[in-house]
């Protein structure tokens, strides 16, 4: 006959059980609304001039921090958004977007130039009164992160609009912004972007690529979130001639080492990062608006500054029906001079701020803002569901 367990070690073998369910349940990838697929299907099958570039699956694959990018924050430590006070409309719609999306923040003052006193100036800086109080709203947020030592932070402008699928977009540029850092295969990083970057320039009006011998790009074909080439409006952009072309993919999106972008509409950056930025664009002489600075430094290797950048964006702007003075508080003119009639969203497709009403009604069909160009509706399963690759390059891109 078997002697009896003593109660104590029953108590200890359920607790080690509960211990090991809930490890297995931890280590599971999160839901998003949409099923993970691999990252590429298979290699092999991609037709290519091994003298001009190299493509191969992702190497990082396999890390579950990557994981970490759906997460409410969205895989970074903190995350903000830079509004006036006194706009409370674009409060009141960031909010909203933000909550549909699954991302919490935490909202920072935007600045009124007037307010900033003369003797706090950069020495030089002669800028007008707006763009003074936008540059010194982001270097709030800067300094914030570099006082309380926060390693990465994703700051968005109020005006800021995103994909109904941007965690799932965001997963691919989390691999794609790995590669380009040149995070080694065998170690799991601090940040799922990877460590050695000090922006991530997601949300502009126009990028460009850095100026290397051997280029790295993450390439994500076929994926229904790029903006038809005829709407795009962007100051500058790379030269997609490579994958699209006249029998090219349209629908193709790169990630890539950048020299620079304009619009701050989204970013990220590290505490590496951010320090840079304060010493350059506060403690230097300095003369130029918030992106133009971030420019300077991704092109200046003085500091080592490493920005990674996406085209087409990740991060458009909401432009409401209304007047035109309800978009920027930079300056687009009086209320009586310009109108727009209908509401779009510029760099985006399945627009978070032109779908609202559908995801209110918890629908998971969403629409397209150009359904001339794109299929009119589409599945969330569908539209997130671009994979991507990478890709070496010798020639100017």
């Amino acid at each position: 006959m078997m002697a009896a367990v003593p109660p104590r070690f029953k108590f200890v073998a359920i607790g080690l059980l509960f211990t090991v369910i809930f490890f297995c349940i931890w280590l599971r990838p999160p839901s998003m609304g949409v099923p993970y697929v691999s990252d590429l299907a298979d290699p092999s099958s991609v037709q290519v001039d091994a003298h001009e570039f190299s493509v191969s699956a992702n190497p990082y694959a396999k890390d579950r921090s990557i994981y970490r990018v759906p997460n409410e924050t969205l895989g970074f430590q903190e995350v903000y958004m830079i509004s006036l006070p006194s706009r409370t409309d674009k409060r009141d719609a960031f909010a909203m977007q933000a909550a549909l999306s699954g991302i919490t923040y935490t909202q920072m003052d935007g600045v009124d130039g007037h307010d900033v006193p003369e003797k706090a100036l950069p020495f030089t800086m002669e800028q007008s009164v707006n763009a003074i109080g936008c540059w010194r709203a982001h270097l709030n947020a800067l300094q914030k992160i570099v006082r309380e030592k926060v390693a990465t932070a994703l700051i968005f402008e109020d005006d800021a609009d995103w994909d109904v699928a941007f965690k799932q977009q965001l997963v691919q540029f989390a691999r794609g912004s790995r590669y380009i850092v040149k995070t080694p295969e065998h170690e799991v990083p601090f940040s799922p972007y990877g460590d050695n970057w000090d922006l991530l320039w997601i949300g502009h009006c126009g990028s460009w690529v850095y100026p290397e011998e051997r280029r790295r790009f993450f390439v994500i074909p076929n994926d229904p979130t790029v903006e038809p080439p005829q709407y795009r409006q962007n100051v500058d952009a790379p030269n997609m001639s490579h994958w699209e072309g006249p029998n090219g993919d349209n629908k193709t999106r790169i990630v890539f080492r950048s020299e620079g972008a304009v619009c701050t509409a989204g970013y990220a950056v590290s505490q590496q990062g951010a320090r840079k930025i304060l010493y350059h664009m506060s403690m230097m002489p300095y003369n130029s608006p918030v992106d133009w600075g971030f420019a300077d430094l991704c092109k200046d290797m003085r500091y080592n500054f490493t920005c990674v950048s996406v085209f087409p964006q990740l991060i458009g702007v909401s432009r409401p029906t209304a007047n035109t003075s309800k978009w920027s508080d930079i300056g687009y003119g009086d209320d009586s001079q310009r109108t727009v009639e209908a509401a779009n969203s510029p760099h985006l497709v399945f627009s978070t701020r032109l779908n609202m009403a559908n995801l209110l009604a918890g629908r998971t069909v969403f629409d397209s803002q150009y359904p001339d160009s794109t299929p009119p509706q589409m599945n969330i399963e569908d539209i997130g569901s671009a994979v991507g690759h990478v890709e070496e390059l010798n020639d100017a891109v």
